[in-house]
């Protein structure tokens, strides 16, 4: 026991991070909980209404990565994204991601919590998920454990992303976002806003 512990403190937090999909902070601009900036979560703008946390999985529950423990363990933000990313992508093949199919809309499947987090892997949408759209993709992150995507040129697929947004907006569980985003060049912007 004294020897598994030994491990788990020797190794540093910020190598368990990964990359965690967040909505923007409340409108009032007005922080849920004070804290000192170095206990405050590492936040990682993302386009204007995304932001990006890391999460270290303690086995219950997750942990927020804190600016201190990048003090800590001295590295940067740029370092902590890399290895979010990196530690997603293997999250995303230990737990056999799925896509499926309803009509025009496909959805990908992982089991919960990181779903839409997925957005930030490039090799998902460059290649995974050519294999259903040809062309520009269009996709909803509505709350962590949603991602859908279609063609941004299937008028029955957009149709089917605002309904999907519709059902879980504005009661959903860990919302983050009620925008369509579309996929050009490699970057995500927002493809309509659904102010519902």
């Amino acid at each position: 026991m004294r020897a598994c512990l030994k491990i788990m403190a020797s190794q540093k937090i910020t190598s368990q991070a990964i990359a965690y999909m967040k909505g923007s902070p409340p409108k009032d601009g007005q922080p849920l909980v004070n804290l000192s900036p170095k206990d405050d979560p590492v936040v990682r703008p993302y386009l204007q209404d995304l932001h990006i946390c890391y999460l270290a999985d303690e086995g219950q529950s997750y942990r927020y990565i804190q600016n201190r423990h990048l003090e800590e363990d001295g590295i940067s933000v740029d370092e902590l994204h890399q290895i979010g990313l990196r530690n997603l992508s293997h999250l995303v093949a230990q737990r056999n991601a799925i896509v499926q199919r309803n009509g025009q809309v496909f959805a990908f499947l992982m089991g919960g919590d990181f779903e839409a987090s997925a957005l930030l892997l490039d090799s998902l949408w460059d290649y995974q998920f050519r294999e259903f759209v040809a062309g520009d993709y269009a996709t909803v992150i509505p709350a962590r454990d949603v991602l859908a995507f279609c063609d941004a040129s299937s008028q029955l697929g957009i149709d089917g992303l605002r309904a999907m947004i519709n059902r879980l907006w504005p009661t959903g569980d860990h919302l983050i976002s009620n925008n369509i985003y579309v996929r050009r060049s490699s970057k995500w912007t927002i493809f309509e806003s659904l102010w519902i």
